[in-house]
């Protein structure tokens, strides 16, 4: 019998030593502390509870250990165990954050130099949390002052939503739009067909110019010029004869410049054309006066 209740006592000891693990393991308490505590000094720790996180940067680098009011100084003092190798710096301070439905933590932002290291036991300042729900609580105010405004925003909304005009531009709006497809189908239409005709087309027109050019390239134009130039030449030569025959018209003492300018010579030339016209018209009312015909010889008069 007594071997019996000595196994059931060592069973118990140890399934009460289990559960006190599992419950220290269950709470993230450690079961042999380091005494890597430091003391935050805080006004308000807004719902903080024992063993709770606190985080630094995004992660847990410990968790709270105790939690002591101190009524001479109207403060609390929340004892922290960071883990080993975690050292605040001078100028560190924490406060609390809350999620929205998630419990209090701490978050520690740790000083700008980090080799000005706190001491074991030092005290780091805190201040207060920036929690949602705290944060949201300070923001009805203002929503509260906001929503008449809301209200104003809300009327002039529906009142312009209501206009005529709205639907109007709308309307407009729907119609422009289908014009815009309109043309864009139209161009993409013309840039699916036409525009690679007209490429096609200017290829060949750009063919014929390289053709025209290699052709032109051929011509002999210091020929050309010198044929032009000895027209020009054959032409400034004639011209100077005319200049010449021209002076010879002008000038008096010329015979042909007498034929034109005398005044004499074109009097006796129309007079023998004038003479020249009765001779001929005399002979043709008197040829036998000019013209003799006989068959047997000519008989005297």
């Amino acid at each position: 019998m007594k071997t019996k209740e000595i196994k059931l006592a060592i069973v118990a000891i140890l399934s009460v030593v289990i559960i006190y693990l599992g419950i220290i393991f269950l709470k993230g308490l450690k079961l042999f502390s380091t005494d890597n505590i430091y003391y935050v000094a805080m006004k308000d720790v807004g719902g903080l509870a024992k063993s709770a996180e606190v985080m630094s940067k995004g992660m847990k680098v410990g968790q709270v250990k105790d939690i002591q009011y101190d009524a001479d100084k109207q403060m609390l003092t929340v004892a922290v165990e960071l883990n080993d190798g975690l050292v605040p710096t001078k100028g560190s301070y924490a406060n609390i954050t809350k999620e929205l439905l998630g419990a209090p933590k701490m978050n520690i932002v740790m000083g700008d130099d980090p080799m000005a290291l706190l001491s074991r036991g030092d005290t780091i300042l805190g201040s207060a949390g920036s929690d949602l729900m705290s944060a949201a609580g300070d923001m009805l105010p203002q929503i509260q002052q906001m929503m008449p405004k809301l209200d104003s925003i809300i009327s002039a909304l529906n009142v312009l939503v209501n206009d005529p005009a709205i639907a109007s531009s709308l309307s407009n709006l729907e119609y422009v739009t289908n014009n815009l497809k309109t043309t864009t189908d139209g161009i993409n239409s013309l840039l699916a067909s036409d525009v690679p005709k007209l490429m096609s087309k200017a290829n060949g027109i750009c063919d014929n110019l390289q053709t025209t050019t290699q052709k032109l390239d051929m011509v002999d134009f210091a020929g050309l010029s010198d044929n032009a130039n000895k027209t020009l030449d054959a032409a400034n030569g004639t011209m100077q004869e005319l200049q010449l025959f021209t002076n010879r018209l002008n000038n008096p003492n010329s015979s042909i410049g007498r034929l034109m300018n005398d005044a004499s010579i074109y009097n006796h030339l129309d007079s023998t054309a004038a003479n020249a016209s009765l001779l001929l018209e005399d002979l043709r009312l008197n040829p036998k006066r000019y013209v003799h015909f006989s068959l047997f010889g000519r008989k005297d008069k």
